[in-house]
């Protein structure tokens, strides 16, 4: 029977800006660009499988929400905005600042269920034709197989803009 261990956000954040930047920017223009036609297409996508302490496999999956993304997606902007997220990441995690972890509110409340999303507070930013865009990394621990997903999401960046009125 394997055992379940929680991390901190900073350790799975740590994780995962490794994962993504060997996965995703690392790997080979070929098989990069291959990875992003399975994301945009909706599809999950294998990055690796991680031993752990009990020596036991856990895969790493990944997979992209892409409603939010404004202008034409594709293979350079998707890089550009990885790159820029785990740039933040590693930047937050260097400078040892907080790093938040969000969940998501369902029906007027905060869900607390270990299935749900859960999304780091640090966003990665890129401004392509003048035209912003926000990815935000979220994970889910899959309670009933040893699989963790990584979900890149991007956010509707209007929310991040500073009230001109009230400044």
């Amino acid at each position: 029977m394997r055992s379940r261990k929680d991390i901190t956000a900073v350790q799975f954040a740590t994780v995962a800006a490794n994962l993504l930047h060997q996965g995703v920017l690392e790997a080979g223009r070929t098989t990069a660009k291959r990875m992003f036609r399975e994301l945009e297409a909706g599809r999950t996508v294998t990055i690796t499988q991680l031993r752990m302490e009990d020596e036991g496999l856990t895969r790493i999956d990944l997979s992209l929400n892409k409603t939010a993304f404004q202008g034409a997606m594709n293979y350079s902007a998707f890089r550009d905005g990885v790159l820029a997220l785990v740039a933040r990441l590693s930047e937050t995690l260097r400078d040892e600042k907080a790093i938040g972890v969000l969940t998501p509110i369902i029906d007027g409340q905060a869900t607390a269920d270990d299935s749900t999303m859960k999304m780091f507070d640090v966003a990665g930013l890129t401004i392509h034709d003048e035209t912003p865009n926000v990815l935000l990394l979220g994970v889910v621990a899959s309670s009933e197989e040893p699989l963790v997903t990584l979900h890149l999401v991007y956010v509707d960046p209007a929310q991040f803009t500073a009230d001109q009125s009230t400044s």
